[in-house]
């Protein structure tokens, strides 16, 4: 039996090759033809063909240069070609679909943001036909505000806090999404965008992000862990994100955790348990005095005030009830890192979501914790890019899928 192969086309290959530079030049700015042979594996002949082709189409410009090395010896002859991205010749959309908020920016194509907008939404059980017309209409507000054409808008990313399949449908409880998993996200713009939207689990998109241009940069074995208001981890393994069929990460198999029980994360946690410390100290119930409490004091004496960020803060400052808050709940946090650490053997380990920006006081305690446990111990770290991983990651998404179809 002959075995039928199947040629790769000429277009296939130059929109492949144009990919390849273009994700190159997103990633690192102005580059010479022997940094993109470096960072792409093709010729030098192909990088300057490909090059000229992205230019004549407006996607690169050529910003020429003395030849030589930044610091070393002018050489003499033709100074060396260099290319950049021509970061406003069109502009992708970014969207987080968070638990209690959703996110929207616009960015352009080096995935710098030029406008964002940010909106809770008004019930956390709130359907989700009514989170995405908010969605359209945040979308709707920022596209003046910068000053953009709706036409210039090549795609939009979206991260979702659910699992998504390959049909663009949230795998997602009526408990927690209500009507999420009904809609097809790839259609959830319309009528009011044309735009392709490509939709992916939020912890998928964070680990795409810290590995873009966050903590995880170089690094191919690694687990961003989501701790804001669910647990949700996304996986990258050699190199490639692992999502199975839509569902790796996902934390559910906590319930069968013993000492966890359920995905509840960082963000939540410390707000509840935060609240119901800081009544019982009102209430005389805690030998800690309401007037020397700095969690009492940072939330106005209103339980009901309670934030994270309150007990992060009242824990820097000693609070002996925040300090106990943030054990708790980091005890919880560290058997559910304990088991995706044991199980997938990350060269890192990266806190991200809300809490990201709380690593000084959370990231101890985290360390305490699986010391204690005597479980498997990557290198710990927190997000640098705050509460904005999914969304980075979401830009990225739509930066890539825009790169994939510019050619065709």
């Amino acid at each position: 039996m002959s075995e039928r192969r199947t040629a790769a086309t000429t277009p296939v290959l130059r929109r492949i090759t144009a990919e390849a530079v273009l994700s190159a030049l997103v990633t690192s700015g102005e580059l010479n033809a022997n940094d993109l042979i470096t960072a792409t594996g093709l010729s030098r002949p192909t990088v300057h063909s490909v090059c000229d082709e992205l230019i004549a189409l407006g996607w690169v410009v050529e910003t020429g240069g003395a030849g030589g090395t930044p610091g070393g010896p002018v050489r003499s002859g033709r100074p060396s070609r260099r290319y950049s991205l021509n970061a406003g010749a069109g502009f992708v959309a970014g969207v987080d679909l968070g638990a209690t908020k959703v996110t929207c920016c616009l960015a352009d194509l080096k995935g710098r943001i030029v406008a964002e907008r940010t909106e809770a939404w008004r019930d956390e059980h709130v359907g989700a036909p009514e989170r995405l017309r908010l969605t359209r209409k945040l979308l709707q507000e920022l596209l003046p505000k910068a000053g953009i054409d709706p036409r210039n808008v090549l795609s939009c990313g979206m991260a979702v806090p659910a699992p998504v399949t390959s049909d663009g449908h949230a795998v997602a409880l009526e408990s927690y999404l209500p009507g999420m998993a009904a809609l097809d996200l790839r259609e959830s713009l319309q009528p009011d965008f044309s735009w392709p939207v490509l939709a992916e689990n939020d912890a998928n998109l964070a680990v795409l992000a810290e590995r873009w241009l966050g903590v995880a940069q170089n690094v191919d074995n690694v687990i961003v862990l989501l701790a804001g208001e669910r647990l949700g981890a996304g996986i990258c393994l050699g190199g490639r994100l692992i999502r199975g069929g839509g569902a790796a990460g996902e934390m559910r198999f906590l319930e069968l955790v013993e000492g966890v029980g359920n995905t509840d994360a960082v963000g939540g946690m410390c707000r509840e348990l935060g609240a119901v410390a800081a009544a019982e100290i009102i209430a005389g119930e805690r030998d800690e005095a309401p007037g020397g409490s700095a969690l009492v004091a940072l939330s106005g004496g209103n339980p009901g005030s309670m934030t994270a960020e309150i007990v992060v803060d009242a824990a820097r400052r000693g609070d002996p009830a925040a300090v106990e808050v943030i054990a708790v709940v980091m005890e919880r946090t560290a058997r559910a890192a304990a088991v995706v650490s044991t199980l997938l053997d990350p060269e890192l380990l990266v806190l991200a979501g809300g809490p990201a920006g709380a690593g000084d006081v959370l990231l101890p305690a985290l360390e305490h914790e699986l010391n204690r446990l005597n479980s498997a111990r990557p290198r710990l770290a927190a997000s640098t890019l705050g509460d904005h991983s999914a969304l980075t990651g979401a830009v990225r998404l739509a930066l890539d899928h825009a790169f994939e179809g510019l050619l065709d």
